[in-house]
């Protein structure tokens, strides 16, 4: 049999099957034909050799929580949405899901542009404040009135198949007073369509407003309703209305099947909640980045593992996080978040880089790790896709200690 491409050398990291070894990985029309050791390079039409030290050949990594409403929201006006495929095939992701950037106003953009234009696979949620334009300052929900079942349920039938999810922000002054109507609200809205629910929490301007401890019961309420296969996001979040005093909670919650979702983003990291929860054995689902516009210049979905090894992770549990858990996240792990035969050849080439690197956190307080890591190469599809420069000046590692 000939083959398209013949990925050769590398350490074949996929815990979602248990394998870390070096092995070959053949892929024809666009699928992995062959899995091996030493498999015949003359068969291939093209070959890459990615052996060496620290070089690893893992599935196609998966960010559960984006932002990627490219075009549709005005500069200056609404939180910009990164370009998929330069956060996408271009950082060593192919498979990104945008976290509600936009309501029903907007939804549209997805099907009619960004996804016939990218190469990356782009997964849209709806927020259910149905005429929002998301910024890190503004609400999305100001009103009861702004939850509009009837125009969501038009948007939905009229693009099939598009709106894989809804999404609720537990953020702004109207959360602590009528929080728990909403979150219902947007779960009927959620279970009316068959989607998974996914809720943020923690809520980075509550600083400014009186008793923001009264985010706290509105946090404990969701996670309590959440239903399996509905996502909490932002689990390390040190903002008011966080988790890091839910931990018995959260354990049903996941024991039930609800997703903890990282989502680090600037805004909703604390690295003392991130070690605490470990030490207590609430180690995060899934680790996403939150990545917009603003946001790129300063991380990306590798970083993000990356701050997860600095806190005490292995490369196998933070590869485990944005492949096969990740893709049980969105009920597609039996087409994602695998190297496995007859499956589309969806592959990440990385390399897991030592050094003394400084990494900071949404308190703006610096902490330490042993390892970064850089985009080699990515196939999505069968294609192969060189990385984008990086997302910092000097490329993608991590500042150094003495830099930070």
């Amino acid at each position: 049999m000939e083959y398209d491409l013949l990925i050769r050398g590398g350490r074949v990291l996929d815990p979602g099957q248990d394998i870390d070894h070096v092995l070959d990985v053949a892929i024809t029309g666009g699928r992995v034909t062959a899995l091996g050791q030493n498999l015949p390079a003359d068969q291939a039409r093209r070959v890459i050799d990615v052996s060496g030290p620290g070089r690893y050949v893992v599935p196609g990594l998966i960010d559960l929580h984006t932002h990627i409403a490219h075009g549709a929201i005005t500069p200056g006006v609404g939180m910009e949405g990164c370009d998929p495929d330069v956060i996408g095939i271009g950082s060593g992701v192919t498979t990104l899901v945008d976290a509600g950037s936009v309501g029903v106003a907007a939804i549209g953009v997805f099907s009619a542009y960004i996804q016939p234009r990218a190469r990356t696979r782009i997964v849209p949620y709806l927020n259910i404040g149905s005429y929002a334009h998301t910024m890190p300052t503004m609400v999305d929900v100001n009103s009861m009135e702004e939850i509009d079942p009837a125009a969501i349920a038009l948007c939905v039938a009229a693009n099939p198949g598009l709106v894989q999810g809804i999404k609720l922000r537990l953020v702004g002054p109207l959360i602590a007073d009528h929080g728990k109507e909403i979150f219902a609200a947007a779960k009927s809205v959620a279970r009316e369509h068959g989607v998974p629910l996914m809720v943020h929490i923690g809520d980075l301007s509550a600083h400014r407003r009186p008793s923001p401890e009264r985010l706290t019961p509105i946090t404990r309420f969701a996670v309590d309703q959440l239903d399996p296969g509905d996502i909490l996001t932002h689990l390390c979040t040190p903002n008011p209305g966080g988790a890091a005093d839910l931990t018995t909670a959260l354990a049903e919650a996941r024991e039930r099947g609800v997703i903890l979702d990282a989502a680090l983003g600037r805004g909703n990291f604390g690295h003392r909640v991130a070690r605490e929860q470990r030490r207590s054995g609430l180690a995060p689902d899934t680790i996403s980045s939150d990545l917009t516009a603003f946001g790129q210049s300063f991380h990306s979905l590798l970083e993000c593992m990356a701050k997860f090894m600095a806190v005490g992770y292995s490369l196998t549990d933070v590869v485990r996080m944005t492949t096969v858990n990740a893709a049980r996240a969105l009920g597609r792990e039996h087409e994602l978040g695998a190297i496995a035969v007859g499956r589309e050849a969806d592959l990440t080439v990385l390399d897991l880089v030592e050094g003394d690197f400084a990494f900071v956190d949404t308190a703006q307080e610096t902490f330490h790790g042993e390892h970064g890591l850089v985009p080699v190469q990515t196939v999505r599809a069968g294609e192969l896709v060189p990385p984008v420069w990086g997302t910092h000046p000097w490329g993608w590692l991590p500042a150094t200690r003495g830099d930070a």
